[in-house]
């Protein structure tokens, strides 16, 4: 045949789920030009293929070198024994066979990588190091997916991918906002943390978990409570003492304009919820206070008035923007105040 295929001698080893370029060295062993076309064919390993065929241009007499890529499904079984699989050369433009040579591929079990994740501050949002190594003899990226529990938090991980030489590491800032009380204890969560190879796709398993335990304490410490509390006992008695005054003299207050209804017009961006009434309303109208102080437009909404939002039993108080012409524009709102408010996002509708 006119195209001389050489393969490496000693067999290839591949991983589930990670692809590896096979080089490939060919000759045009003819007096003219050649355009040829590669393929993988035959046998268990040859359905590895990912790149599909390629084409080639060989001058006369020339020599090129291309890689070949397998990547075995993520949950094949290691095998002992060797596997074959055939590369195929093909006249590009009249179809005939030009050249073939067969070799060796080994499946071996995935490689684990090593992780290590500690604690840095505590506290909401609480701080971890995540630190992965790479015991392999080649280069790989890794994607880091996160997990926590109970739901309701989040958890950031940046950056989301590690690049990771060979028997080399790399490291992470993991950044924890569990759920919390709005007074009260604290809440226990564990955080779960798993690494998986980028190029094996969305469902590639996990080449290493670790886990994390924590405590999330809740938004207003009981000191800052108690005296939260007492100012509202204070107001509460004010209140009383004045209604009972406005009774006795007969002047009795106008009606509450507060008790109209209010419309929340959407796309809107979401920045916080508290339970109403009481501590939560407290911490609401604090909350408002801060955001707009530190020059974040900002609303402060009863849900129980708005038919435009849930509100679950008991109601909840609202921190919202809305008036935006797109939700585009409610993004830019969210990413501008980020620093502000983390949890900011979009409600379309």
């Amino acid at each position: 045949m006119d195209v001389r295929i050489q393969i490496p001698r000693h067999p290839v080893e591949l991983r589930p789920g990670v692809e590896t370029g096979v080089p490939v060295e060919l000759s045009n062993d003819s007096t003219s030009d050649i355009r040829v076309r590669l393929s993988v064919v035959g046998s268990r390993a040859g359905a590895w293929s990912t790149g599909g065929e390629q084409v080639v241009t060989l001058p006369a007499g020339g020599t090129r070198s291309v890689a070949l890529a397998l990547r075995p499904p993520a949950d094949a079984a290691p095998a002992a024994a060797l596997l074959p699989f055939t590369v195929r050369a093909d006249d590009a433009d009249g179809g005939a066979a030009v050249g073939r040579a067969t070799g060796l591929v080994m499946l071996s079990a995935p490689e684990v990588l090593q992780v290590k994740l500690w604690r840095t501050s505590a506290g909401r949002p609480a701080h971890y190091t995540l630190s992965v190594t790479n015991p392999g003899t080649g280069r790989r990226t890794v994607r880091v997916e996160a997990k926590l529990h109970p739901a309701g938090g989040r958890v950031d991980v940046e950056p989301a991918r590690l690049e990771l030489p060979a028997g080399g590491s790399a490291s992470a800032h993991v950044e924890v906002r569990a759920p919390a009380l709005v007074v009260g204890g604290s809440i226990p969560y564990v955080v779960t943390l798993s690494c998986h190879d980028d190029a094996g796709g969305p469902d590639s398993p996990a080449l290493a978990t670790v886990d994390e335990t924590g405590q999330s304490p809740a938004r207003v410490g009981r000191a800052a409570a108690a005296g939260l509390t007492a100012l509202l006992v204070l107001l509460a008695a004010g209140a009383v003492l004045f209604g009972g005054w406005a009774r006795l003299t007969g002047r009795e207050s106008a009606p509450d304009a507060t008790t109209e209804e209010v419309r929340v017009r959407a796309p809107y961006a979401f920045v916080e919820a508290f339970q109403r009434g009481g501590q939560g309303t407290a911490s609401a109208e604090a909350a408002l206070a801060r955001l707009n102080a530190a020059g974040m437009p900002v609303r402060l909404v009863d849900s129980t008035r708005s038919p435009d939002l849930a509100d679950g039993p008991d109601g909840l108080m609202v921190l919202l923007q809305d008036g935006f012409a797109s939700a585009a524009e409610a993004q830019a709102y969210c990413d501008e105040h980020r620093a502000l408010a983390p949890r900011c996002r979009v409600v379309p509708s």
